[in-house]
């Protein structure tokens, strides 16, 4: 989800094995990593690298199967967007990477954030290439930046947050709203096993209200597949991946079936 805090501290987050690194004609800075099907899938939030699961991708690849993680256009070693940032481009340009490494479906997919809404947009058009689904404190279709206040409240605090953002998360940003029509208008996710996690944290800032209504929009995620289970994960904030990376890492095993 696009919450408060994360957004605040945005800064990139480096690729915890570079040597382990490399790009295709795709265009993408990806890292592959062990063996097996299905493949485990990953989708970063908004702002951050591949690195940001270096506490779960070794894990699932060293004990469970084939992994893969990347970099979007425009972030550390990939090339500079050509189209929107919207979802349906964005999970365009995934499977075209995945086509050109040989990475075969089905897929476990796995997204954090804003990456949890691509995937979502995965999932639903094209359940046929996807195994199962894992959300971390996923971005609801119909989130905002910042929930509740005025709306020109609002407005400032979103021109305030974008001054520490980068070109590109700048740009994914200001199409989020248009990725969420685009998973809200796509087809029903039907038999797709998905888990759903999100964390039980209160951020700094965060109201009782903005926690209950960030509650509610995990709901709503959890309602949109009906295969899915909700976990709420204690001792962690926003990135479940690196406060509870066992979390994560038991969800992706119980997905892949390893």
């Amino acid at each position: 989800m696009l919450k408060p805090l994360a957004l605040l501290a945005i800064a990139a987050v480096l690729c915890a094995s570079s040597a382990l690194a490399d790009t295709t004609d795709v265009g993408h800075r990806v890292h592959v990593e062990g063996n097996g099907a299905p493949a485990v899938v990953f989708e970063n939030g908004l702002g951050d690298t591949l690195g940001v699961w270096s506490k779960v991708q070794g894990a699932v690849a060293a004990t469970c199967t084939k992994t893969m993680s990347y970099n979007r256009a425009g972030y550390d070693g990939s090339a500079p967007p050509v189209a929107e940032r919207d979802a349906k481009t964005i999970v365009s340009e995934l499977r075209e990477e995945l086509r050109a490494r040989g990475i075969r479906p089905p897929y476990v997919l796995v997204g954090h954030s804003l990456g949890g809404l691509y995937m979502q947009y995965f999932a639903r058009q094209f359940p046929r290439e996807v195994a199962g689904l894992v959300l971390v404190d996923s971005t609801h279709w119909n989130q905002q930046l910042l929930l509740g206040g005025p709306t020109h409240e609002r407005a400032d605090k979103r021109s305030r947050v974008m001054l520490f953002m980068s070109f590109i998360a700048r740009r994914e940003l200001a199409d989020s709203a248009r990725a969420g029509e685009q998973v809200h208008e796509s087809p029903s996710a039907g038999a797709i096993p998905a888990i759903v996690l999100s964390s039980t944290g209160v951020f700094r800032g965060e109201t009782p209200a903005r926690r209950a209504e960030a509650a509610r929009l995990q709901e709503d995620i959890v309602a949109d597949f009906p295969r899915a289970r909700h976990i709420r994960v204690d001792g962690s904030g926003h990135y479940i991946q690196t406060d509870r990376p066992d979390v994560v890492i038991d969800a992706i095993r119980e997905l892949a079936g390893c």
